[in-house]
């Protein structure tokens, strides 16, 4: 009968979409690969270029981020560009030093993203103690080039 047939199909067809969705992963991480875009190189190679432009110049940043991107720090949201720069630039500190303890990273799907998640201390002028954080970065990958679609920071109180 029908019904009987399409309990099976059903889970054929899922587990072949489930092998083609794995193998278009291994696609684009070759396709990385060749290109030399080896992602654990690329997330430390951006992870170094945000945080000393962050800890120099935040208005800087605004080139790894397009209008649709959105930050969420400390749980408010801010989308656009300009508008993440405008709330990073009027933090009230003017000079801090980043100290990254670590850096994680894996592909976040078939079109070449990435997440890139981030701990380290937070040290800001002229205070005692450093601050401890939590960063996550979603990374889009536009013509070869990546910027930031989505950024959650956490200061790390506990």
């Amino acid at each position: 009968s029908v019904t009987s047939l399409s309990q099976p199909l059903g889970f054929f067809l899922s587990v072949r979409r489930k092998e083609e969705g794995e193998r278009e992963r291994e696609r684009e991480r070759e396709r990385e690969r060749e290109r030399g875009m080896d992602p654990d190189a690329v997330a430390k190679a951006f992870v170094e270029h945000y945080y000393t432009t962050f800890d120099a110049n935040r208005a800087g940043l605004v080139s790894l981020y397009q209008e649709g991107s959105m930050l969420t720090f400390e749980g408010q949201k801010i989308q656009g560009s300009q508008n993440i720069v405008a709330k990073l630039t009027s933090l009230p500190f003017q000079q801090c030093k980043h100290n990254i303890t670590t850096v994680d990273c894996q592909p976040s799907g078939p079109a070449g993203g990435m997440l890139v998640f981030v701990s380290g201390n937070l040290q800001l002028a002229g205070e005692q103690h450093a601050l401890k954080f939590s960063q996550m970065f979603h990374l889009v990958s536009n013509q070869g080039n990546y910027y930031v679609f989505n950024d959650i920071f956490r200061l790390n109180y506990a």
